[in-house]
């Protein structure tokens, strides 16, 4: 393990909700293009949208597990600049900028 560890849950949400983002970049592309939907784009859409909500859903359990696993790991956290910054945990406080 490393000295120094960010984490941050948000990066899950992004990471799990990015292919509704880009399914509907490039199904209002291929709207304008073609002027017409995309075939099966309400079940695409609908299956998309299950994933988001899932990666929200999802995220609180897996953020609160690898807070405890660190924690009892031996790492330690500093201070937040603000609520929306990433958690780091680090193995000594000096780590700490």
């Amino acid at each position: 393990m490393e000295d120094e560890i960010t984490f941050s849950a948000s990066i899950l949400i992004v990471f799990l909700s990015s292919p509704v983002i880009f399914y509907a970049i490039l199904s209002g592309i291929y709207f304008f293009a073609f002027d017409k939907r995309p075939k099966y784009d309400k079940g695409i859409t609908r299956y998309l949208v299950y994933l988001m909500f899932i990666s929200f859903v999802i995220s609180l359990p897996i953020s609160f597990y690898v807070d405890h696993k660190l924690k009892n790991g031996g790492y330690l956290t500093c201070d937040k600049i603000s609520w929306q910054s990433p958690t780091t945990y680090v193995t000594n406080l000096s780590h700490c900028q």
